[in-house]
Order: structure tokens, then C-alpha cells, then sequence
């Protein structure tokens, strides 16, 4: 058996003691460590339950306003369609599915509107269903995925009581207008009767000087009435409007063909104004052929003699405008809604019944006319047609 010496027991217990301190150093720092890892496992822990318990709580938020948004959804007198940036129907609610009939969701809202209704598939407006009822809707962007939320409203009761409305509106303008017609017609027919009167009384006493001027004045008082049965007509079909497609620019020269002998008459002139191609309108054309007719004539009538009259024709964007101007002395400024009720003249001998068609005209192509009249004199008529 072999012994060690001294000094190698020594030194291996010094190996011992250095390696039982390391040991217990590693196991302090790996106990530090594992205190560390169970104090962040706490903490995360503890975030992760704020966490999922913020979570739940947002989801759950969402949750009760979705549902309150539901009902309030399903409470809405009007209708709601949600479509998303397809055009596909996401949503309906109740109202939505009273007013079209049935569910649309899945489907295409063009597919539903060309099924519903008699007439274009819009996103804004009013339009007719094919049952009769008339709606309004209304659309805007709807969150961030590109939907849009469609509000869709009947207003068939709304739209029946202003046509009701509208109508006895016109009734009672009819009524107005037919007293004073009748009122107009009186002078010349009282006239005409007295003239044919006396006509009667001389022939039958066999005096037959001056029968000849005793018809040119009946003739002249008949003539009268017709031209105010004619100013009503034209004044009354002003609403009822017949489109077809034609030339401005034709009917433009049919206007100054019909209306040469008054002009020439006067010693006039009567200019075409327009640059550029020839183009198409859908329009009345024999509204606006007894508008602007209406507008030239009284252009020659607001002139001494030799009135110089413009025809202008303008294309733009959206509408046509004609344009009539003369060199008169103008429209005081008081007077230039008058000209255009009817029966109102400033000229003696008027009917008041021209600018009253123009206007009807204008108003039945949903147009607009404006009067231009400078201190200087001369006037200039505007009509403006959308295109």
C-alpha cells in the first residue's frame, strides 16, 4: 500500500475546498438566478392576466355595443343595408327587408336594386320600387374595409301628398289663369260682337260703305283671342313635355326663319351667334322653338325700329345655353320676376303671356333662365338646358 506524503493530502483538501467553493458560489448564483426567473414568471404572469382581462373586457365591450347597435339597428323606422367594398349585401335590417320584400344578404346590391326597382340602380336619390312605393336613400363610407352603410327611407306617403299638393296647386293656378283669360277675352269678344253688331245693322239697312274696315277690326279682335288661347295652351303644355333628340343649332335657324317677317318688318337684324360642330339635345324641340320664338319677338317689340337681335347658342359642360340679346332699353330691376307671371305686359296691347311659356318651358326641362338688363339698356335672356 502506497501512502501519500503530507504535502500532497494538503493539497489535494486545498483542491476540495476550492472546488466546494465554486460549487456553492455556482449553486448562490444559479439560486439568484432561479429567484430572478420565478419573480419575472410572476410578473408576466400577473401581465398576462391584466392582459387577457383588458382583452375580455374589450371584447366583451364590443360585444355590448355590437348588440346595441343590433337593436338599434332593428329599432330604425328606416331602412339599413351594409354592403361592403364588393358591392356584396353584408347586412339588412328589419325595415330594410319590410321595404324590399326580401333578404338580400350575400347578393349584389345592383342585383338587388335591378330587382326592386323600375328604375337605374343608385346609391343616392329618390327612385320608384316595382310595387309602387316610392323611397329615398342615402349612402356613406362605412368603417375601414371599404363598406358603405345604405339608409334607405319610404317616402311613398311624403311623395303622394306633395303630388296631391302639387296637383291642387295646379288646379288652382288653372283656376286663376282660366278667370283671367276669360277677363282678357272679354274686351276683344265684346268688341268683335259689337263690330259685327253694327256690321249686321248697315248691311240690313242695305249700307254697305266701310263693311270692308267693320271685318279687318273683327278680324283683329278674333285675332286677339287666339293669340291668348294659343299663349295658354303653350303655357299650359310648358309641363307636359315631349323629348326627342335634335340639332340646337337647326333649330336655331328654325327660329330665325319663323320669325323673319316681324324682324324684317321692323327694319331688324336678327344674328345667329355660335362657333363649332354641329351636336345633339333631347329636349322638347316645339317648347323651345316657341321659347326662344317668344323671346325674339319680344326682343323686336322692345325696340323703336331696327332692333339688333343676337341668337346665341353655348355648349358647356352640363347644358346648353341659349341666349337672346337685344339693344332695347332693358327691364327695371323691380319688374324682372313680373314678366314672368302670367298676363303680365308692359306693353300695351301685350297678351302677358310670352315670357310666362318661356319660363314653362325652361322649368319643364328642369333648366334655369337668368335676365342680364345694365343701366345702359339692352337685355340678354339665358336659358339654361342640362344636358
Amino acid at each position: 500500500m502506497k501512502l501519500e506524503t503530507p504535502g500532497k493530502t494538503k493539497h489535494s483538501i486545498s483542491q476540495l475546498e476550492e472546488a466546494f467553493g465554486l460549487f456553492n458560489q455556482v449553486s448562490a448564483d444559479l439560486g439568484d438566478i432561479y429567484q430572478n426567473l420565478e419573480t419575472r414568471v410572476t410578473s408576466l404572469k400577473e401581465e398576462l392576466a391584466a392582459s387577457n382581462s383588458a382583452r375580455i373586457k374589450e371584447l366583451t365591450e364590443k360585444e355590448r355595443l355590437a348588440a346595441k347597435l343590433s337593436s338599434l339597428m332593428d329599432a330604425l323606422p328606416g331602412g339599413v343595408i351594409v354592403i361592403d367594398a364588393l358591392g356584396k349585401v353584408k347586412e339588412m335590417n328589419p325595415s330594410a327587408l319590410e321595404i324590399t320584400g326580401r333578404c338580400f344578404i350575400g347578393d349584389n346590391w345592383q342585383q338587388l336594386i335591378e330587382e326592386i326597382a323600375s328604375s337605374e340602380p343608385v346609391y343616392d336619390g329618390e327612385f320608384s320600387l316595382r310595387d309602387g312605393k316610392r323611397v329615398s336613400i342615402t349612402s356613406s363610407p362605412f368603417g375601414a374595409e371599404g363598406d358603405r352603410i345604405i339608409l334607405v327611407t319610404d317616402i311613398t306617403e311624403n311623395y303622394q301628398l306633395s303630388n296631391t299638393i302639387n296637383r291642387e296647386k295646379r288646379l288652382t293656378a288653372l283656376g286663376e289663369m282660366a278667370a283671367r283669360l276669360a277677363h282678357q277675352v272679354r274686351t276683344p269678344l265684346s268688341s268683335a260682337i259689337l263690330y259685327l253688331s253694327n256690321l249686321s245693322t248697315r248691311l240690313s239697312a242695305g249700307q254697305t260703305e266701310d263693311s270692308g274696315k267693320a271685318v279687318k277690326n273683327i278680324q283683329n279682335q278674333l285675332g286677339q283671342i287666339e293669340k291668348l288661347v294659343e299663349g295658354m295652351l303653350s303655357y299650359i303644355k310648358g309641363d307636359m313635355i315631349s323629348n326627342r333628340t335634335f340639332s340646337p343649332v337647326a333649330l336655331l335657324v328654325e327660329v330665325k326663319l319663323a320669325t323673319a317677317m316681324q324682324v324684317e318688318s321692323a327694319q331688324g337684324n336678327l344674328r345667329i351667334l355660335y362657333e363649332g360642330d354641329d351636336f345633339e339635345i333631347t329636349g322638347d324641340h316645339e317648347a323651345l322653338f316657341n321659347a326662344l320664338s317668344n323671346l325674339v319677338v319680344n326682343a323686336v317689340q322692345a325696340v323703336d325700329s331696327k332692333p339688333d337681335i343676337t341668337l346665341g347658342l353655348f355648349k358647356e359642360q352640363d347644358c346648353v345655353r341659349f341666349v337672346v340679346t337685344d339693344q332695347g332699353p332693358g327691364i327695371d330691376e323691380d319688374k324682372k320676376e313680373q314678366i314672368f307671371d302670367p298676363f303680365f305686359s308692359t306693353r300695351p296691347g301685350g297678351t302677358g303671356l310670352g315670357l310666362a311659356v318661356v319660363r314653362s318651358a325652361v322649368k319643364a326641362h328642369n333648366g334655369q333662365i337668368s335676365i342680364e338688363s345694365p343701366a345702359a339698356g339692352g337685355t340678354a335672356f339665358d336659358l339654361a338646358i342640362p344636358l
